[in-house]
């Protein structure tokens, strides 16, 4: 699979349909990062209220407002909407975690449904990979299999942990207790893992199937980063999952 660079002309009202689109999820986004950076107290109370360290509060500060920026940037779009679906899953993780009900827990899905929905009606190569990848290029064969291989280690990664909290696996369910994260939510977790990772492998939802996974690898880098646990090799997954992806 090959993006094709030369983009097909686009009509002005799906392009300002686009801007307004995207312009609305990151004005939000700016002004929870700048809230973050200066911590006033209601902030700094409500973060920590959802179980946040205060010492990483302005790092996630940093870490969203970078991440707009590069948003907001036309060249380096698309960069920044995976960064921002990766902070929204984390979003997503933490208001689960705490039982924070339907409508905190899927705000930060609309947002970053917004997010790709500006881009996707403003940028036609993405038209051409949303949901059902159309082929616009012949890959060379190396590039190919070098993609197949990349993206085979964290679909597998992700299969073995699904499968894993499906069978109820004490060490798993360790890990929920120590992340804090109640029982119940086990098989639905599981489920999403298998849902993405099968999404992802089929090549015409694969570009879907990478933002989904973006979301939920988000969502465990900061549950790891939240207890001070390790958290390179989610970061790691993520980036094999979009070079995988590129390569094919």
């Amino acid at each position: 699979m090959r993006l094709d660079f030369e983009e097909p002309p686009l009509s002005p009202k799906m392009l300002w349909a686009g801007r307004i689109l995207s312009a609305l999820p990151a004005l939000f986004l700016l002004l929870d990062g700048g809230m973050k950076l200066f911590k006033p107290a209601p902030v700094v109370e409500a973060t920590v209220k959802l179980g946040i360290p205060e010492s990483i509060i302005v790092g996630l500060g940093v870490v969203v407002l970078t991440a707009v920026i590069l948003y907001l940037i036309p060249i380096t779009s698309v960069l920044g909407a995976i960064l921002l679906t990766g902070y929204l899953g984390g979003a997503v993780a933490t208001h689960v975690r705490v039982g924070a009900g339907w409508f905190p827990t899927l705000f930060p899905v609309f947002l970053g449904v917004m997010l790709w929905g500006g881009i996707y009606l403003h940028d036609t190569k993405l038209q051409s990979q949303i949901p059902f990848t159309t082929e616009t290029g012949r890959t060379p064969q190396k590039m190919l299999w070098a993609g197949y291989v990349m993206s085979v280690l964290p679909a597998l990664l992700l299969c073995f942990s699904a499968f894993m909290k499906f069978t109820r696996a004490p060490p798993v369910i360790e890990g929920f207790v120590k992340f804090g994260y109640p029982e119940s939510v086990l098989l639905g977790i599981g489920i999403v893992e298998v849902l993405c990772t099968i999404l992802y492998s089929i090549p015409r939802t694969a570009v879907l199937g990478a933002i989904l996974l973006a979301g939920y690898l988000g969502g465990a880098t900061f549950t790891h980063v939240r207890v001070g646990d390790p958290y390179f090799a989610t970061i790691i997954a993520g980036i094999l999952v979009w070079g995988g992806l590129f390569l094919r």
